[in-house]
């Protein structure tokens, strides 16, 4: 009677858990702090710049580099051995999508900082400042049903700006590609 009085239950999305922090920083600590606690967790990048900035990171920090890896290497995930855990989104949902539902997991993490380019495209940057005065800490994850909406629209957004996609680097590169140019 009342499901659509608070907006659409149609596209719920349990395929991944999101988990946002304000910064690359706390987002950067919060991944050294599950690869301490979870020793199957894979960290996975979708562009090679995070998977080379990530790898490096561990590293430094006396984990493993290898548990970092190119979206392209992954194939299939054991979920008896490894917990996949995404570095950041991929612009285009499908893209996700189509190499994570078919490893049966569901929840799986997506770590994202509202100061990286997929985020900032979508304004969220604009809200760092509000949640630093409400005492809200770096290290600090935003998950809830409404952000993980929020995400998924803009991804949908974006998706129907990118008309043919261009391969990138990085985040940063692949929104210059694939955005900038379009909006032009």
């Amino acid at each position: 009677m009342f499901g659509n009085l608070f907006g659409s239950s149609e596209e719920k999305d349990y395929l991944f858990s999101h988990k946002v922090y304000m910064t690359s920083e706390g987002k950067k600590l919060a991944c050294l702090k599950l690869a301490r606690e979870n020793d199957t967790s894979v960290f996975i990048a979708w562009f090679k710049d995070t998977a080379e900035e990530f790898r490096k990171y561990f590293k430094e920090n006396g984990i493993e580099e290898t548990r970092v890896k190119f979206a392209t290497e992954v194939s299939r995930i054991d979920s008896h051995k490894q917990q996949p855990v995404f570095l950041e989104h991929y612009p285009l949902p499908d893209k996700e999508k189509a190499l994570a539902e078919n490893w049966g997991i569901m929840n799986i993490p997506v770590f994202s900082a509202m100061d990286e380019p997929l985020f900032k495209h979508l304004g969220a940057e604009k809200m760092i400042p509000m949640m630093k005065l409400l005492g809200m800490k770096e290290s600090e994850a935003i998950q809830h049903p409404m952000v993980s909406k929020s995400i998924m629209k803009g991804q949908k957004s974006i998706a129907e700006k990118v008309i043919v996609e261009q391969n990138a680097n990085s985040q940063s590169e692949w929104m210059q590609k694939n955005l900038l140019q379009n909006d032009q």
